[in-house]
């Protein structure tokens, strides 16, 4: 009975959370997955910092072995080249659609605790490679919390760009059905408008990075 309860308000808040990322309000599907993504960054974080050992995911971090770029405009570059690619994947994702969630939000919401695992063992690029103490002012001196929020704005924002669909659920046995074309495909203004401004504040964040980077390597 208790097994039956637990799994039925899950379930609940399952769909609580689903009613609101895929609501047909940008705003509203904007703010939903970034808090979901927020949470699920956070609480990785935190953990990470308290049980899992300094410096584990460094080895597992492709830009770790890159090194300092030379200068800030060539860091930019590769750094925001590296998140355009990441954004496109997660874009590309949102083609399959499991019934009324785009996999580009799977993709967030799953890589979203291995970022926060970097931050808590101390896996970054570049730096001392001490952990980052979990504090709300860490979240407004790093760039990363940016490059999450321009990231879920992408995502959201292309929210419409389905090919294929799963009609009842993330089922292995059960097929995508495609069901549109790229050419049924648009975007509302507020859409566009969330779009352009994601990019906009992705580049903002990897200058910052790119400056953040070259005060300690260079």
């Amino acid at each position: 009975m208790a097994a039956s309860n637990a799994t039925g308000a899950i379930g609940r808040v399952s769909r609580r959370i689903g009613r609101y990322v895929n609501h047909d309000d940008v705003l509203v599907r904007f703010v939903s997955l970034w808090v979901v993504v927020a949470s699920v960054f956070t609480a990785a974080w935190i953990l990470s910092y308290l049980f899992l050992p300094q410096g584990l995911l460094r080895g597992g971090n492709p830009g770790a072995a890159t090194g300092y770029a030379g200068s800030i405009t060539q860091e930019f570059l590769w750094l925001f080249g590296w998140n355009v690619s990441v954004s496109l994947i997660a874009v590309g994702a949102n083609t399959l659609r499991s019934v009324n969630t785009p996999m580009g939000y799977i993709i967030e919401v799953v890589q979203a605790p291995w970022y926060g695992a970097v931050w808590g063992t101390g896996s970054l690029v570049i730096g001392t490679g001490e952990r980052i103490s979990p504090s709300l002012a860490v979240l407004v001196e790093r760039s990363g919390p940016m490059e999450i929020t321009a990231i879920v704005a992408i995502v959201v924002a292309t929210r419409g760009v389905m090919l294929w669909h799963q009609q009842s659920g993330l089922r292995w046995r059960e097929e995508f059905e495609r069901v549109q074309s790229p050419t049924d495909w648009s975007l509302t203004r507020r859409e566009w408008t969330l779009l352009a401004g994601g990019y906009l504040l992705l580049a903002i964040a990897c200058y910052r990075e790119a400056v953040a980077i070259a005060q300690v390597a260079g």
